[in-house]
């Protein structure tokens, strides 16, 4: 089955990262954007860009494009983090048991604009993946970026657009059959998944799973299907409440005050944490959460925000072994 096949729906089934044919030799010299040796011509967001045909040094200046590239087989010199965080936030993009500490994070904080480009080129890159989305922020710097080595924008259309960007990066970096592996790991581990889940009794068609992540401390955002986590739960085959299932606006989540909280409950709720979020509530079965049938049913889980919204197959692969862990009674509902 082609990789299209898998991509969402709101999602072009060739996307801006697809690869021309065309391949040659650079005659190289000194304009780092002309890369030396055997090339191949990319198309992109930012026009036609001549990459390495074998880039040995690829800097990605996008966490997600970390999980894409590593998920590859390709190492990165340099990326994106959060300096200061624990592992730089860069776990949930990793292949469990990476040192992500030991990555050179070239920004000083999660923003796209705030590329250090001083340190991106004491990395020495011969390939650098970046990102164009509504800020425009990378695209502005392009100039500074293409005096370091050829340079690849790729489309971002939000956290739900893991799929198509896992096969864009795959085509920058000539590893189409790597991305089909990664796909079809995805895929075996779903079904392994909906199988293990109907053995315990649990039938997800029939299962409505709330996703609510803690936003302040007067709101909760509603995760929908077009969201990261929202799309991996689908993929089991869960159903969702009402108001996650379609997006009304632009985002992918729903806001709700505490007053509305009702609009959350489902068969099973899982609350999302993270780094920069409301700590969980030390009991829900008090207060506002307790009126909801789950936390009545001790149906209600914790997830951790850091990995639920990673945008990667390293936690979509997570997500599907916590919430299978959950509804077979390996994993503690939350108090």
């Amino acid at each position: 089955m082609p990789l299209s096949a898998f991509l969402p729906r709101s999602l072009p089934a060739v996307g801006l990262g697809a690869v021309l044919v065309a391949a040659g030799c650079s005659p190289g010299g000194d304009d780092p954007s002309e890369p030396d040796g055997e090339t191949r011509t990319v198309e992109a967001a930012n026009g036609s860009v001549e990459v390495p045909a074998e880039p040995q040094s690829v800097a990605v200046l996008w966490r997600p494009t970390l999980g894409a590239a590593t998920q590859l087989g390709h190492d990165v010199v340099a990326t994106m983090g959060t300096p200061g965080q624990s592992g730089q936030g860069l776990e949930p993009f990793l292949p469990e048991g990476a040192d992500a500490d030991a990555l050179t994070v070239v920004t000083n904080s999660p923003s796209e604009e705030d590329v250090n480009i001083e340190e991106l080129a004491n990395t020495a890159p011969d390939l650098i993946i970046g990102v164009d989305t509504q800020m425009g922020a990378q695209a502005e710097m392009l100039d500074d970026l293409e005096q370091i080595a050829p340079t690849v924008l790729l489309e971002w259309d939000g956290t739900g657009a893991w799929r198509g960007h896992l096969e864009e990066v795959a085509e920058v970096l000539d590893e189409p059959d790597r991305a089909e592996e990664a796909v079809a790991e995805y895929d075996e581990a779903v079904e392994e998944a909906r199988e293990e889940l109907s053995d315990a009794g649990t039938d997800p068609a029939e299962t409505e799973l709330s996703l609510v992540r803690l936003q302040d401390e007067s709101e909760v955002r509603l995760e929908t299907s077009a969201s990261f986590p929202g799309q991996v739960v689908d993929d089991l085959g869960f159903a969702r409440p009402d108001d996650q299932i379609d997006p009304d606006g632009e985002t992918d989540f729903v806001p709700r005050s505490y007053e509305n909280l009702d609009s959350a409950d489902g068969d099973a709720v899982f609350v999302l944490t993270g780094s920069g979020y409301p700590e969980a509530p030390d009991t829900f079965s008090d207060g506002v959460w307790a009126n909801l049938s789950a936390v009545q049913d001790e149906q209600v889980f914790h997830g951790d925000h850091d990995v639920w919204g990673a945008a990667s197959y390293y936690a979509a692969h997570r997500i599907v072994e916590e919430v299978t862990a959950a509804l077979t009674g390996e994993a503690e509902p939350a108090v």
